[in-house]
């Protein structure tokens, strides 16, 4: 079963909501995967509470896309590169505290 982030939402090109998800194997195997790059070559992975602690930081306010599946995916097949549109039902930007 794929676990996937509810609160982070991005919406991919169809306009279908999508959230991070948690990788199952190889040496990305239970965390997530992000950049800040233009480039699909350098993502850096990450644990879930240190990716909310990016984005309420106000990382990925400007920039920044992180690994996103379709609602409801069981593989990982239409996986994509895209940015924070809401977080915990608020739209970026987020509020730096």
């Amino acid at each position: 079963m794929i676990e996937v982030i509810e609160d982070i939402i991005g919406i991919n090109e169809a306009g279908l909501v999508c959230h991070p998800y948690k990788y199952l194997r190889g040496e990305k195997k239970g965390l997530f995967s992000y950049t800040f790059e233009n480039d699909n070559t350098t993502f850096k992975v990450v644990t879930e509470d240190a990716l909310r602690k990016m984005i309420e930081a106000g990382m990925f306010n400007e920039r920044g896309r992180i690994f996103m599946l379709p609602a409801g995916s069981v593989n990982v097949k239409h996986n994509g590169a895209l940015r924070v549109k809401r977080y915990k039902d608020e739209l970026l930007p987020v509020r730096v505290l």
